[in-house]
């Protein structure tokens, strides 16, 4: 089993029947996350992890719990987002194309991935377009003017289908 609080993971160790990643990931010097106006209480990681050749292919998810802040009121809003992972892990997309070209590529170097910034890099893709609080659910906001549609509304182009 390795922990997500490393801060890399060598490929290398990773053996080809199989690993565990789970636990707690070390997101408290997830500067680009505070960047965002973020504020993590806790990001936990469950992943499979087999190496295949030069590959680590890894699946499973990542759940975040934190507070970000609200477009029209600018005050902290709570946020839990689960974080679906399907990537493989090796020195070239090319690698990892062969193994399962259906998997996102994450760039290690040198056989080692910096295995936090990895984590923060997933975290920040699913962060929210245009946060809302509870109090703001759809149409246009009168402070920011940005208009969100209702979450049960069908996009046009969906419509036209």
């Amino acid at each position: 089993m390795f922990s997500p609080d490393a801060l890399t993971l060598l490929i290398s160790r990773v053996s080809a029947a199989g690993e565990i990643l789970r636990g707690e990931a070390g997101s408290g010097g997830w500067q680009r996350i505070r960047d965002a106006g973020c504020h993590l209480d806790g990001a936990h990681v469950d992943l499979v992890l087999q190496r295949i050749g030069e590959v680590v292919v890894a699946d499973g998810i990542i759940v975040v719990h934190g507070k970000v802040r609200c477009d029209r009121c600018l005050d902290p809003t709570p946020w839990t987002a689960r974080i679906g992972v399907r990537i493989g892990v090796a020195e070239s997309e090319e690698a990892v194309e062969k193994v399962d070209p259906d998997r996102d590529p994450v760039l290690s170097h040198n056989g080692v991935l910096d295995l936090q910034e990895w984590l923060e890099e997933e975290v920040l893709l699913s962060l929210p377009m245009a946060p809302r609080c509870v109090e703001w659910e759809a149409g246009c906001c009168p402070v920011s003017g940005v208009e969100v549609p209702a979450c049960d509304a069908v996009p046009q182009s969906e419509e036209r289908r």
